[in-house]
């Protein structure tokens, strides 16, 4: 019995770390955002301060003058930092949205539904924008996606410019599957 109560234990203690949560960090000069998986829900808790000086603790706990990005728990993911913008998805599915918030102001500048690819760099953020259904007219693949059960849509690739916070369109568009 104590042979078995000790396995059990032994079992356990290897198990846990397979669950447990790490948080994801991203700095740059003017914020620390700290992320994490939650465990009883979809997507992510987010909270941003002003940036560590030295080596960071990753380790998602609220402090003082910290502020939630997602108090409402929506789906949210974490993507990536880019000057003051958090680059996020949402989703809980393969069909979701990009989320852009300024961090500066608080708010969101951008929620669209969106392909799952997402570029993040230090001076740009490249997304793919759902404008419209794809058909059998405006849409190569249209026959083929149908015939596997699928819809379409029509993408537009978007680059939100960094420093001047402008979107523009490249004019880039293909076809796109969806469930």
């Amino acid at each position: 019995m104590i042979r078995l109560a000790l396995t059990a234990s032994a079992l356990a203690l290897t198990i846990a770390p397979a669950f447990a949560q790490e948080a994801q960090c991203f700095q740059n000069d003017s914020f620390l955002v700290i992320a994490k998986e939650r465990a009883e829900d979809v997507g992510m808790d987010i909270l941003v301060r002003a940036p560590a000086r030295g080596k960071i603790k990753c380790e998602y706990a609220e402090h003082q003058g910290d502020f939630i990005v997602n108090p409402d728990g929506d789906a949210l993911w974490l993507q990536g930092l880019a000057g003051s913008y958090l680059v996020l998805t949402r989703s809980t599915g393969p069909d979701g949205d990009v989320v852009i918030y300024d961090l500066a102001a608080r708010q969101v500048v951008v929620d669209e539904p969106a392909d799952a690819e997402v570029t993040v760099s230090d001076d740009a953020v490249t997304f793919w924008q759902r404008t419209r259904q794809g058909t059998a007219k405006n849409c190569r693949e249209f026959e083929e996606y149908s015939s596997n059960g699928l819809g379409a849509v029509i993408v537009e690739e978007r680059v939100l410019d960094v420093v001047s916070g402008e979107i523009k369109a490249t004019g880039e568009k293909h076809c796109s599957p969806t469930q």
